[in-house]
């Protein structure tokens, strides 16, 4: 879990009982972050004399009872936070969230060769009134448009307002433009076959790359998180700018990211699929950002020594969100402590948890509820709230996806999940899901393997979560799309000494992105498995991607393969460009570790391009394990996929299955 540790300030602040403006702030919890603390140390967040105060709004900002899940109904005046045209804080990609707030939902007939597209808005004053214009045409009443197969190009949607208040709505788009994905039935119409997880790929790479992975014989490719997210160009943290796990802290559901932006993602995910490719999304649905990352220009949390204060942060579309975590100013245009609000969703305060922390991994109600490290817990039991998640999940699909990944679906109960995906089978056309849908859940099983899975309960994901799917609607085959990524494989599985749910339910790999990291503890493998960043074997490496492709212990439909990239000794991002110390500005980009920019796609590689031309491990360089000529056989091996040649595979001819030197595991600081 160490992406969401980073970067999401913990909300356990110093005691400092005093007065402010009449309200008693006595009883805030006593102890300072260590996060905090580590953050001022490696020039993450800056420190000050303390003064006569420091305090914040975090003491009054958690749940109002130990039973409480939810923010008083009151905190919905703490909405429309975004500074309005006129204000110096004001942006153009702030457009007009001052006041309006909207999203388009799209639901498709059961043939999927129709669609209705419903603009849902909220307008700060109940008397402005709203006109829409759809696909360029004149403005009409009606936040409704209909569209048909015959419909071929991304629908634009702008909203007008009476109080002249306007937003412009990303592009929408429909399943029948995607082009069709041809694959041989080995791949058993998208129910079998090998995924490749290019880790810090922009989309123009992938899209390159993707002419060779549909002739080497690969089901499709995984990108990580396509939506909005947290970015910062000012500030560093544990020295680095704009960290790898950022990606994972969600600022809106537009498709706009690290990677590139929704028309890029567009053009990858068609040149994929017209090579044969499927692509397959990370969804993060369990949160957004981290508490105190957010778009005010003032945070502050202090010891009994000093002060710390950190400003605004961007993100890669430069929509306005709002946490409510280490502020301690009203907000102008509310006058209220600020409050979560992200409104290029939108989302506010009632649609999270309320704050507590999340102090066990046994308990199902702070499984579910508790804040992961300081990460703004959605509420999924709310109507609205799962609502909205289907609509983006249906979006993903719209574009082309073929399925997706979803990061940390331990912390969504079942019950909960189960109603995402039956409003998702809604959405689109109420019938069967897609053919070639599948989906596999981030759930992390260790101790808590009883209540995660052998034994039969509500917060159960093996056949009881099943049994709640079909108790939605789903049906017995949309069910055995939607898989369990194996977090036992490959050392303790089946982790409850007999399989609970069909293996056929399982997604397994080898290493994962999260097990590259220095302290990573997300997956224990032992010596049944090999992470390659970490262990700097490839001989070793190789073997158990091979072994992940031969075995026949457990007869897995979905096999992962991790292609990432090598770290610049303690700097962890992405060699994609936007870790590069070149692009910091401000005062605060002292001792930067950069990442410079290195070329994803490289048609000349041959896999495990990890050492330098003097044979030493290479710094900031991908990986492409996908390349390896050992483990395409292993993988056209278990697909039943006759043997090619080199060229045949979209492999230079000089590419061959060499025995490579290892280094020693370096000793690296994980802070």
């Amino acid at each position: 879990y160490q992406r969401r540790v980073m970067g999401a300030i913990i909300n356990e602040v110093w005691t400092l009982p005093i007065c402010i403006s009449g309200f008693k702030m006595s009883g805030m919890r006593a102890k300072m972050s260590l996060l905090c603390a580590l953050l001022f140390m490696h020039g993450a967040i800056h420190a000050y004399p303390l003064g006569s105060d420091c305090w914040n709004f975090n003491g009054a900002n958690g749940c109002k009872s130990g039973v409480a899940t939810t923010n008083p109904d009151d905190w919905s005046s703490r909405r429309f936070q975004t500074p309005a045209p006129g204000d110096g804080d004001w942006t153009p990609a702030f457009q007009s969230y001052h006041s309006l707030q909207a999203y388009a939902s799209v639901s498709y007939s059961k043939d999927r060769q129709s669609a209705e597209v419903t603009v849902h808005a909220f307008t700060k004053s109940a008397s402005t009134n709203l006109q829409y214009s759809f696909d360029g045409a004149s403005y009409v009443p009606s936040p409704t448009f209909s569209v048909d197969s015959s419909f071929r190009r991304p629908l634009k949607i702008t909203i007008s307002g009476s109080d002249s208040s306007t937003l412009v709505l990303d592009d929408v788009d429909f399943v029948w433009t995607a082009p069709v994905v041809d694959q041989p039935s080995n791949f058993e119409n998208g129910q079998k076959g090998a995924i490749v997880e290019l880790f810090g790929w922009p989309y123009e790479d992938i899209a390159k790359e993707c002419v060779a992975l549909g002739q080497m014989g690969y089901m499709g490719v995984k990108i990580f998180p396509p939506q909005e997210a947290v970015l910062s160009w000012d500030q560093l943290q544990n020295n680095e700018l704009n960290p790898w796990y950022f990606i994972y802290q969600p600022v809106s559901y537009r498709l706009h990211s690290r990677w590139g932006t929704r028309d890029q993602l567009r053009d990858m995910i068609y040149t994929c699929r017209k090579h044969n490719v499927r692509v397959y999304a990370d969804a993060v649905v369990n949160h957004m950002t981290g508490n105190g990352n957010d778009v005010f220009s003032s945070h502050r949390n202090g010891g009994s020594s000093y002060c710390n204060y950190w400003g605004a942060k961007n993100s890669s579309a430069y929509s306005p969100y709002y946490s409510q975590g280490f502020a301690y100013q009203n907000v102008s245009s509310t006058n209220q402590p600020p409050g979560m609000e992200f409104p290029a969703v939108p989302y506010g305060p009632l649609d999270f948890h309320c704050e507590r922390s999340l102090t066990s991994w046994n308990d199902p109600f702070l499984l579910n509820n508790g804040w992961l490290e300081g990460l703004s817990d959605l509420n999924t039991e709310s109507d609205y709230v799962r609502d909205r998640i289907a609509t983006y999940l249906t979006d993903l699909l719209s574009i082309g996806f073929s399925g997706f990944r979803m990061d940390a679906a331990k912390h969504i109960a079942p019950e909960s999940l189960s109603a995402i995906f039956a409003r998702l089978k809604s959405k689109l056309g109420g019938g069967d899901l897609p053919a070639d849908f599948i989906s596999w859940l981030e759930v992390i099983i260790g101790g808590e393997k009883d209540l995660l899975y052998c034994q039969p309960g509500p917060y159960n994901f093996g056949q009881s979560f099943a049994e709640a799917l079909r108790k939605a609607g789903l049906s017995d085959s949309d069910v055995n799309k939607i898989k369990m990524w194996s977090s036992d494989y490959p050392k303790e599985f089946p982790i409850c000494g007999s399989w609970v749910i069909p293996s056929e339910r399982f997604a397994i790999q080898n290493d994962c992105h999260d097990d590259q990291f220095p302290g990573s503890s997300s997956r224990d493998m032992g010596d049944a498995g090999s992470i390659l960043v970490k262990e700097r074997n490839v001989d070793k490496h190789r073997q158990f991607e091979e072994t992940l492709f031969q075995r026949t212990d457990g007869n897995w439909k979905i096999r992962l393969v991790l292609s990432s990239y090598t770290f610049q000794d303690n700097a962890f991002g992405p060699p994609d460009g936007l870790s590069d110390c070149a692009l910091c500005r401000g005062q605060y980009c002292n001792n930067c570790k950069s990442v410079p920019k290195t070329v994803a796609h490289d048609p000349s590689a041959c896999g495990y391009t990890v050492f330098d031309s003097a044979g030493a491990w290479a710094k900031g360089v991908y990986t492409r394990v996908h390349r390896d000529l050992g483990v395409i056989r292993a993988m056209r091996g278990w697909m039943g996929l006759p043997d090619a040649s080199n060229e045949q595979l979209g492999l230079p001819s000089h590419c061959s299955i060499q025995l490579k030197r290892s280094e020693p595991e370096p000793d690296v600081t994980w802070i």
